[in-house]
């Protein structure tokens, strides 16, 4: 069969999938629902799972066939409290239709779909990928492909380095009138240190386009009772994961010297791995590229623009282990992360025709590769040059 009939065969059990998927809508490293019902389907499909995978319970690792080479293919299905408002159900279709389509169509090779919880970096498993890269996941994986809902079609990808923190300060409780030289205030030394940390924007240049975002999760139960715990988040991006590693350690070291100065206790607790930049592999995003020309689509080639990343994804960490090609498929336009109005553009019923066309470019951009050796050292050698 070619690419078109098993597509038209598999269409409806991909969208199935999704619309389940987007209405579970569960929050990450809780996917317990999502991830079983894709595992299931990729059982019914012939492939292999290992689940739990990397001692992470909603996370798999699903293989078919043999020998090299070999892709992998992302796969995420984690939302956010307001619903799938970043499109992973829309991935999740991809990634499964790509999967099960391009099964039939290998003549040799393997393909590993690896299910990744918690890119929104909620729970324990928050970002997987970034574990899975950290853990030799995609050793002996030749090139990965991972694709994205956006408000636009483009290739490639582009990301910020990203850490997050949070500095837990406990004081001792007191009365404010009465008291107030028996009490510890931590609240006071989180906003001292939340001042010192905001002060640090301006040691840097605007070349590490350094964004800082804190808010305070806990801050005292009574205005009459000195506050003995607070608590501040911190998330800090660069374009450059080279600074951002020591500058979040001086961070930690100035909360640290707040802390002791008000005498508080602190705990410092990293509640992801940190994200990397991405190293886009722009001899994959081409062939992309010309895959998606083939049904009218002028893709945006995001490795070729001079724009400045806005966001943050574990998949630039896989994208340091290994050659990683990316899409960016269209679900409407000036549509806002996160927000409402992308949960609803990305309700799969809105979106057949637009996933279709991004898992037959898919498909058909990993046959040309798989088969043609030239492509596959090509990729490999931008990857090792790469600066």
């Amino acid at each position: 069969m070619d690419i078109e009939s098993l597509l038209n065969e598999k269409k409806s059990s991909i969208i199935e999938l999704s619309k389940e998927i987007y209405n579970f809508a569960e929050l990450g490293s809780s996917e317990y629902k999502s991830s079983k019902l894709i595992i299931d389907k990729l059982k019914e499909n012939g492939f292999t799972v290992i689940n739990p995978y990397m001692n992470m319970k909603t996370a798999f690792r699903a293989e078919y066939g043999i020998g090299t080479p070999v892709v992998g293919l992302l796969t995420e299905y984690d939302a956010l409290p307001n619903g799938h408002s970043c499109g992973h159900n829309l991935i999740s279709a991809w990634s499964y239709g790509t999967a099960i389509v391009l099964k039939n169509l290998i003549k040799k090779g393997k393909i590993v779909v690896f299910g990744t919880p918690s890119e929104e970096g909620i729970g324990d498993y928050a970002g997987s990928k970034a574990i899975m890269a950290d853990n030799n996941a995609f050793n002996n994986i030749d090139f990965v492909i991972g694709m994205h809902p956006d408000d636009r079609w483009g290739v490639g990808s582009k990301a910020l380095a990203d850490a997050e923190i949070e500095f837990t300060f406990n004081g001792i409780a007191s009365h404010m009138a009465a008291s107030p030289s028996y009490g510890i205030n931590a609240l006071d030394a989180l906003v001292t240190s939340y001042i010192a940390i905001n002060n640090m924007r301006d040691s840097v240049k605007n070349d590490k386009h350094l964004v800082i975002g804190m808010i305070i999760r806990e801050g005292g139960k009574a205005s009459n009772v000195v506050p003995d715990k607070a608590v501040l988040e911190v998330d800090i991006r660069s374009t450059s994961y080279k600074f951002l590693i020591p500058f979040v350690d001086k961070i930690k070291k100035l909360v640290k010297s707040v802390s002791d100065g008000f005498g508080t206790t602190l705990n410092i607790k990293d509640l992801m791995p940190v994200y990397t930049e991405y190293k886009f592999n722009k001899t994959i995003d081409k062939i992309l590229c010309n895959e998606l020309k083939k049904f009218n689509i002028e893709a945006i080639n995001i490795d070729e623009s001079d724009e400045i990343a806005s966001g943050s994804t574990d998949e630039a960490n896989v994208s340091m282990k290994v050659p990683v090609g990316h899409i960016d498929m269209k679900i409407g336009s000036n549509l806002p992360g996160h927000s409402d109005e992308f949960r609803d553009a990305a309700n799969p019923e809105y979106n057949i025709s637009t996933l279709s066309i991004a898992i037959k470019s898919a498909v058909n951009a990993v046959l040309y590769i798989m088969e043609n050796q030239d492509a596959i050292k090509k990729i490999k050698k931008e990857f090792d040059d790469y600066e």
